[in-house]
């Protein structure tokens, strides 16, 4: 028999078991305290006869509401009576989001507001069995850049840090190099500095940094969150000025190689296609995003129409129909990146 039990604030006495099931560094109590310090957090235990099988934490801010468990296959029931639970507790709240579900639901009164693909590596047990498993231009693109690195610098530091060993100057740098990178790509930048101090502090509980220093100075760097037998990176950079070492693909193994080291199963590169991705042996997995409200309202119709509207152009910009208008838009940025780099 399924019982559930509600209680309110983190459930930080439960966070181990939070790390066991979801294996989720966004399901974690640290993260949401980080990231989400403004919401008032509810969770809701459930027990098939005595034994914890799921773990499920909502917050709300206002009118927002949001459930927390991503990356995770729950059974549909389990969601389904823990969300009218919520709503029943809150009857102000119109809607709640939850994210990145690994498993496609037909829920009632829910909205498909977005279907995107993770990519992850299914890591081998040994470095040189992961290596032989690339392909042949791969394998020796990564030996010839590194090997040119270290012959053009003899004194390149390649480190690798863990947890409190982690220092803020390191995070907000590999930041730096990486908003200037998408800059110089054409891409707008997903990362901040205000955004570098949430992951720093994040970092002190499950950080992984891999960089690599020349006279003293970070040239490219990873930032990465361990949980049990998963690592998820977070942050890639490397300095523009060093592309003809191909950093950015010598440092992300530098990391494929820590996390083979440090016995983990999986790497987890996060949203979106990528060439080095796939290079790298990461295959597409996809997750789902939904809207579920509390009735079928004039709100519930009007957002199902322009969710359908968003699904089909997301659809469109990543197909590739819409490459070069993507492509153009990359170069008008980086024109004028590089107006501004001229100017100063």
């Amino acid at each position: 028999m399924t019982t559930i039990k509600c209680l309110n604030g983190l459930p930080l006495e439960y966070e181990s078991f939070l790390i066991s099931k979801y294996e989720s560094y966004l399901t974690t109590c640290r993260y949401i305290e980080i990231y989400y310090p403004t919401y008032i957090i509810d969770f809701m235990l459930v027990y098939n006869e005595n034994s914890l099988i799921e773990l499920l934490i909502f917050g709300t801010n206002g009118s927002t509401s949001k459930c927390f468990n991503s990356f995770a296959s729950i059974d549909p029931t389990i969601i389904s009576e823990c969300i009218n639970i919520y709503f029943e507790n809150h009857p102000s709240i119109p809607m709640i989001k939850v994210d990145a579900l690994s498993k496609e639901y037909n829920l009632k009164k829910a909205i498909l507001h977005d279907k995107a693909n993770e990519y992850v590596i299914n890591l081998s047990s040994t470095v040189d069995e992961y290596y032989l498993q690339l392909g042949r231009s791969t394998r020796k693109s990564v030996r010839n850049h590194k090997s040119k690195l270290i012959r053009d610098y003899p004194n390149v530091n390649f480190i690798t840090k863990y947890g409190i060993e982690i220092e803020e100057k390191v995070i907000d740098k590999i930041i730096e190099l990486n908003i200037a990178r998408m800059k110089y790509k054409g891409i707008m930048p997903a990362k901040d500095l205000n955004e570098a101090k949430r992951i720093f502090r994040y970092c002190k509980y499950y950080g992984i940094v891999t960089y690599i220093e020349i006279d003293n100075i970070i040239v490219a760097g990873d930032i990465a969150y361990i949980l049990d037998k998963r690592m998820f990176t977070e942050v890639i950079g490397h300095d523009n000025d060093f592309s003809a070492y191909n950093l950015g693909e010598v440092c992300m193994f530098q990391l494929i190689e820590a996390a083979i080291n440090g016995g983990f199963e999986t790497l987890y590169m996060s949203w979106g296609y990528n060439e080095y991705k796939k290079r790298l042996l990461a295959k597409p997995h996809i997750l789902y995003s939904y809207s579920i409200y509390r009735t079928y309202s004039l709100a519930y119709i009007l957002k199902s129409i322009n969710a359908l509207v968003v699904l089909n152009i997301t659809r469109f910009r990543l197909s590739k129909y819409s490459m070069p208008i993507r492509n153009a838009i990359k170069y008008y940025r980086k024109r004028k990146w590089s107006l501004v780099l001229s100017r100063n």
